[in-house]
């Protein structure tokens, strides 16, 4: 993973470097989940999976509620809108996959020590600002490594950087250019390309019978809800997991009597999905696996949703 420092540590900044790794890297990630919750801040990053790359605006107004929005600034439109994490309006159904630094609110230092391995690896710049390296290196088979870029002085994740058991970089986050500060209201308004993500019915509740039979050690569910777009009435099931760092989102929707489907695994970057039908004696459901995640996890926590579902040696297997 130290090879993945862009641009490595220049030598006029050795005694930073000294002075970041005296630092525990316990008390970085907890003033990186300060900053995700409390700065507000503007900015334009890149990301990019597997070759990939795309490039974004992003206005975040902390406070209650805190207020974000996206913009995919190349190739097709896109716009997201959250408020408290909650998505508003999107020209997707799903949020973008680049969109998850906000999430690192919900890291807890104290937790990921028992599935990771936490270090410092020093001093670097990212988009013209002092950045501390944290280096997050998986103690299991269930889950991958990253690198994190910190702000010196507020501690706000400014790049991150994912990869696998061979050391191959599945995904970047890495901002460009980034303004501390209050945002104005204008700013976070919605474009025309976002469209309301409305409630469904207050009878549609999340159904416990749709909590996964497995899931990773130290996985835990932090929402559930139902969705729709647009007003349609077949609300989808969504339930998200995660350790305090790697995240997997369930989907349940109901199928047509009509609609015919594949069982389906895909993969880009470090975002797998993986579907599959279920058969239930209500009626037949589609139930999809997307999140960062090896792709043997996701397909586990898929297979668990199913009546007849056995655990096998998946996690005996993992070092």
């Amino acid at each position: 993973m130290r090879g993945w420092i862009v641009g490595g540590v220049a030598s006029a900044a050795l005694l930073l470097v000294q002075s970041a790794q005296a630092v525990e890297p316990a008390a970085l990630l907890t003033a990186m989940t300060d900053a995700a919750r409390e700065q507000s801040y503007q900015g334009d990053f890149i990301y990019e999976r597997t070759g990939i790359f795309s490039t974004h605006r992003v206005w975040r107004q902390a406070g209650e509620p805190i207020v974000e929005r996206l913009l995919r600034t190349d190739g097709v439109p896109q716009e997201w809108v959250r408020r408290d994490g909650r998505l508003q309006c999107t020209s997707a159904l799903t949020a973008d996959s680049a969109w998850r630094d906000s999430g690192m609110s919900a890291v807890q230092p104290s937790q990921l020590d028992q599935w990771y391995s936490l270090s410092v690896l020093g001093v670097t710049r990212v988009a013209n600002r002092a950045a501390t390296v944290v280096a997050v290196e998986p103690r299991d088979a269930l889950r991958y490594a990253h690198e994190l870029y910190l702000d010196v002085d507020s501690g706000l994740l400014l790049q991150s950087l994912l990869v696998n058991e061979q050391g191959t970089l599945l995904e970047r986050f890495q901002f460009t250019n980034v303004e501390l500060g209050p945002v104005a209201a204008e700013q976070l308004s919605a474009g025309s390309l976002c469209q309301p993500v409305s409630k469904p019915p207050a009878d549609r509740v999340a159904d416990e019978r749709w909590l996964p039979a497995w899931v990773p050690a130290g996985f835990a569910a932090v929402r559930r809800e139902m969705r729709s777009l647009n007003g349609d009435p077949e609300a989808v099931f969504a339930q998200v997991f995660t350790d305090g760092l790697a995240r997997f989102t369930v989907f349940i929707e109901p199928l047509p009597e009509d609609r015919t489907v594949d069982d389906l695994r895909a993969q880009l970057g470090p975002t797998v999905a993986v579907s599959r039908e279920l058969l239930l004696p209500e009626g037949r459901y589609l139930a999809t696996v997307v999140g960062e995640v090896p792709p043997r996890v996701a397909e586990q926590v898929a297979a668990s949703l199913s009546p007849d579902f056995e655990s096998d040696a998946l996690t005996k297997s993992a070092p």
